[in-house]
C-alpha cells in the first residue's frame, strides 16, 4: 500500500513556487485589484525577471519610465552644482571651485597647456570657423552642453580636434573669455557699444546652457 501511495505522489505535479523562492531580486506584492505595487526607486528587475513574473501572474507589469542618456547627464550636472566638485579626492563647494578657476583663467585662456584640447568652432549654416585651445574643466563646470560634450568625448575615447557649432561665431571668443574670467563688466561695456554683438553673446550662452548663476 505504501508503495502505491509513493508512486501516486511521485506522479503529481510539483507545487507552485512560493514567493520566497521566485527567481527575482526584490519582493513584490499585489493589491485587491491584482495590480502590482512597487516603488519606482527600487524597480531594478531585468527584462527576463519581468517576463517570468508576467507569465506567473497572468497580466502585464507596467515598467517605470527609463531616463534618457541626456536626462542622466543633466541630473549629474545638477548634482555637481548642488553637492560640489571633487578635486584631488575631496569635495569642494561648486561656487568656490568656479571662483578659483576664474582667478587663474586669464593666464591660461587659449593657451596650449598639457590639459588643453583644440576646439574648431563653426558658425551654424556656414563654413566659417575659428580654432581655440580650451580646458575642459573651465567649460564643463559652467555649461551643461559642454559638460555633456566632454562626457561623450571621454566615453568614446575621442582624440584630436573637437568640432562644435554656435549661432554667432564672432562673439564666441568673448563667451570663452567670460567662462575663463567671470568678468561681467566687459559684457556691460559691449552691451552699450554693440547691441547686435551682445545679442550674439546671449544666444551663444543660451544654446550652450551656461550657468549664469556662477557669475
Amino acid at each position: 500500500m505504501a508503495t502505491m501511495l509513493n508512486e501516486t505522489y511521485s506522479q503529481l505535479p510539483s507545487p507552485p513556487l512560493s514567493p520566497a523562492s521566485l527567481p527575482i531580486s526584490t519582493s513584490l506584492f499585489c493589491n485587491k485589484e491584482a495590480e502590482l505595487e512597487y516603488d519606482d526607486d527600487d524597480f531594478d528587475f531585468t527584462e527576463k525577471e519581468i517576463d517570468y513574473l508576467e507569465s506567473i501572474l497572468g497580466f502585464p507589469i507596467e515598467r517605470p519610465e527609463m531616463q534618457t542618456k541626456e536626462e542622466i547627464l543633466r541630473s549629474k550636472f545638477m548634482n555637481m552644482m548642488e553637492d560640489g566638485v571633487e578635486i584631488n579626492g575631496e569635495m569642494t563647494p561648486y561656487s568656490y571651485a568656479i571662483e578659483k578657476l576664474h582667478n587663474i583663467g586669464g593666464k591660461v585662456i587659449n593657451k596650449k597647456t598639457m590639459d588643453a584640447v583644440q576646439f574648431r568652432v563653426y558658425e551654424t549654416g556656414t563654413e566659417k570657423y575659428q580654432e581655440f585651445w580650451v580646458h575642459p574643466i573651465f567649460l564643463s563646470l559652467q555649461s551643461f552642453q559642454f559638460f555633456k560634450l566632454f562626457e561623450e568625448v571621454k566615453e568614446n575615447n575621442e582624440q584630436g580636434t573637437i568640432e562644435i557649432e554656435v549661432p554667432y561665431l564672432d562673439s564666441f571668443a568673448f563667451v570663452l573669455y567670460w567662462l575663463y574670467t567671470g568678468d561681467n563688466s566687459k559684457l556691460l561695456e559691449i552691451a552699450k557699444l554693440d547691441e547686435n554683438f551682445c545679442k550674439g553673446i546671449m544666444e551663444n550662452i543660451e544654446l550652450l546652457e551656461i550657468n549664469m548663476v556662477a557669475f
